[in-house]
């Protein structure tokens, strides 16, 4: 059953439209997008931070639409380290929210501030393919990862925002408009059938962004993004990928004009053999050849290093930060009633 309670927000005039606070306070706005807006909360029971996805919809949805019910129920159903955690939905007439945990940024922020070492990138992408291989392990396809969609705290990621995943046991039509055209797959551009390992061509391409500091296929446009990948990755021909010229999109996007494949010269320049190896094969055009992600796990790039120990190192350190601030968080209430303001002393 959804449990009916409301939000009292703060900080801004127009966030006072609901009418009683329960359970938690809205702090700030963290993140919007086309799927609604993210705000930074508080339990008020527990002094928990926690993230409140609010999803608005129409009139004409009677309820909860579509697109909201389907992340609702695929994040109740799943229990991973590596992707966001789902604690409790509220739903009003006009919005649905998800509360989820909190972490303080995700990747892209990140990514502007700090430059990653080739050590640091790997304990990142280790986490990103245990959450894929995750995900496909019960036949889930994120479709929509990009480093927006990863959140980041001292090396520990979650996978988060799967309002573009798709449940692949319940044989429904695909669309084409998935991921950022920076990070989508080649197949879904020719417009083929597609499976789990538009996920991984994703990573492919967040590892080499985390290391070059830019995504090699980034474009002004949906048909730019695509050169780029056959400008680096090849032209595709019958004899590396069978049945691509019959693709419905292939004759709008491919041309005489024939590209060699370059890509793992580009990345001998910052990166190790193996690293290169394992981006070959999860930048690979044809799917069916592509690496999954539960393989590029057992990689020998991946041997050697305990980085289950350096995950579990990670948590222990976030958990002993997250329990100090929990403990010295303070609510305090205004005379008026109107307004409350959440305190929290880091250490």
């Amino acid at each position: 059953m959804i449990q009916d309670f409301t939000f009292q927000r703060i900080s801004s005039s127009s966030m006072q439209t609901i009418e009683l606070k329960s359970r938690f306070i809205i702090q700030k706005n963290i993140g919007y997008g086309d799927y609604g807006t993210v705000y930074q909360g508080v339990n008020m029971h527990t002094r928990e931070t926690v993230a409140i996805k609010e999803l608005s919809h129409c009139i004409s949805d009677e309820g909860i639409n579509a697109q909201a019910l389907r992340e609702i129920e695929i994040l109740r159903s799943l229990h991973c380290d590596q992707i966001v955690l789902f604690k409790e939905l509220a739903y009003q007439k006009r919005n649905t929210y998800i509360i989820m945990e909190y972490m303080e940024e995700d990747l892209l922020t990140a990514m502007k501030r700090d430059i990653f070492t080739e050590v640091q990138a790997k304990q990142i992408m280790f986490q990103v393919l245990k959450g894929l291989a995750y995900l496909h392990d019960i036949g889930i396809i994120h479709r929509d990862l990009k480093p927006n969609n990863i959140l980041h705290k001292n090396l520990t990621i979650k996978i988060c925002d799967l309002g573009m995943a798709q449940n692949l046991k319940k044989f429904k039509p695909q669309t084409t408009r998935i991921q950022n055209h920076q990070y989508r797959a080649p197949e879904v551009f020719l417009g083929q059938k597609y499976c789990s390992k538009v996920d991984v061509w994703s990573a492919g391409v967040l590892f080499i962004e985390l290391l070059f500091r830019g995504n090699p296929f980034k474009g002004s446009s949906e048909t730019n993004s695509f050169q780029q990948i056959l400008k680096l990755c090849g032209t595709p021909t019958e004899e590396t990928w069978k049945g691509v010229t019959t693709l419905k999109n292939y004759p709008k996007l491919i041309n005489n004009e024939s590209f060699p494949k370059i890509l793992h010269k580009m990345l001998e320049r910052k990166m190790s053999p193996l690293l290169v190896n394992l981006i070959d094969q999860m930048l690979i055009l044809d799917p069916t050849k592509r690496i999954s992600a539960h393989l590029a796990l057992q990689h020998l790039y991946f041997k050697g290093t305990n980085i289950e120990r350096c995950l579990k190192m990670n948590y222990l350190g976030m958990k002993r930060v997250k329990t100090q601030s929990q403990t010295d968080t303070q609510v305090h209430n205004y005379p008026d009633g109107k307004r409350i303001i959440v305190i929290s002393k880091k250490y």
